[in-house]
């Protein structure tokens, strides 16, 4: 069986104001023509579809435009799990009719585990292997919450209760083969966490965290008889543990401007029973660049003006880091590099936002002056606070993290606000 292997698309998510649908409707045009291209039999995704648990009606529309379209390119079987930032319930809503066209979602665990076993078809029907479709696992999935224990003795427990969750959907899936007398097909995984190892998304901080700096997840943790296992959560692309079956796809699109170097790109995954995988890596193009410029204001001038644009489709998203200078208290630094920027390239070059290095007790400039209240999402303003509050790095991960698991409670209504 061959399939195509993609994460965290954060269908709806918004760049300090700026909708980035653009970039995510080319990437889903840009996947789209590889399942033509390579034939393969199946999408996987592995989890964050959404980019909160309430999305604009916009994505909606891009993301079940793009299911019909790849089921009619040939794709036999599409999974859909569910991240950390997608609501279970609201991705589920579709679920029987989704199914109907052979699309499998699995927006949270639901206690049987059998619910995430799908079979992998091609799109003549024929069951070509199998697929441990595990999504997120929350705390109330895994049941680790336990009053007075320490740190040490929660994160094994999230660690016991990961493998043991996958261990246990291994093996159920392993006894409907041998039911149906397939089992000499390939079984493969999802999963929607840190592994060991892992880098994140923001270029000077390399942590490794599953929740905080709690249970670490190591390669090891998923059953060694999956073929692959394909992991979401972390968006830049890497092998976990040196095991090349087990590898985060990353986010197809850069979106946040710690993501402005990253290489994106998808698996095309083969597996062929009592094989090692065949994984060969597909690069996309970068749909829409993010540059960021630092130092002074005559410094961030230079490379404004000498920023080459060359036939860049969509507008060049911006940020400036601009460090101390006694020019810049004589200046609106946001009209002033919006201006400058404009001067220098018309509509090609957009300055999103200044942060002074004094900033780290300030709030920053958004680019937008327009940018109000009712124009971010709750996400937006957390991360304004994050930012105001001088937070960053996995502090800042974790937090963001919990906030939005948080906030899909409170819309799902399992939490009183």
């Amino acid at each position: 069986m061959k399939f195509l292997h993609t994460a965290d698309w954060h269908l709806g998510r918004r760049l300090h104001g700026q909708e980035l649908a653009e970039e995510h409707e080319a990437c889903l045009n840009e996947i789209l023509r590889l399942i033509l291209e390579h034939r393969v039999d199946a999408l996987i995704h592995a989890g964050d579809v959404f980019d909160s648990g309430n999305p604009p009606q916009a994505a909606l529309k891009l993301y079940y435009s793009f299911l019909t379209r790849a089921i009619a390119a040939g794709c036999g079987t599409i999974i859909i799990t569910g991240g950390n930032h997608d609501s279970p319930s609201a991705l589920n809503a579709p679920q029987d009719l989704l199914q109907a066209m052979h699309i499998h979602v699995v927006g949270g665990a639901t206690g049987d585990t059998t619910d995430e076993i799908v079979p992998i078809r091609n799109k003549d029907g024929k069951t070509l292997g199998y697929c441990c479709a595990v999504p997120f696992l929350r705390d109330k999935d895994l049941r680790y919450s336990v009053p007075g224990e320490s740190d040490t003795e929660r994160s094994k427990r999230i660690v016991a209760g990961i493998r043991e969750h996958y261990e246990r959907v291994f093996q159920e899936t392993v006894e409907v083969a041998q039911i149906l007398k397939t089992e000499n097909l390939p079984i493969i995984a999802t999963g929607h966490l840190f592994a060991q190892g892992g880098i994140t998304g923001d270029l000077d901080n390399k942590e490794q965290i599953h929740v905080g700096n709690l249970g670490q997840i190591g390669a090891d943790a998923f059953p060694a008889g999956l073929a692959y296992v394909a992991l979401g959560h972390l968006h830049r692309p890497q092998i976990v543990g040196k095991q090349d079956r087990v590898r985060y796809s990353g986010s197809p699109v850069a979106l946040d401007f710690s993501e402005r170097s990253d290489a994106k790109q998808v698996f095309i995954v083969e597996c062929l029973p009592e094989q090692p995988a065949n994984i060969v890596s597909v690069p996309l193009p970068t749909f829409r660049r993010l540059v960021r410029f630092s130092g002074t204001v005559a410094e961030i001038e230079r490379a404004i003006a000498t920023l080459d644009i060359g036939g860049d489709d969509l507008t060049t998203f911006a940020e400036v880091h601009l460090s101390r200078d006694p020019q810049a208290a004589t200046l609106d630094l946001n009209e002033h590099f919006r201006l400058f920027a404009t001067k220098q390239h018309g509509a090609n070059l957009r300055i999103l936002r200044v942060v002074p290095e004094r900033m780290n007790t300030t709030r920053a400039f958004d680019g937008d002056a327009q940018t109000t209240l009712e124009h971010l999402t709750p996400s937006d303003v957390f991360a304004e606070k994050l930012m105001v509050a001088g937070i960053e790095g996995s502090d800042a991960e974790y937090m963001r993290d919990t906030f939005t698991e948080l906030l899909a409670l409170l819309e799902q209504g399992e939490l009183s606000s």
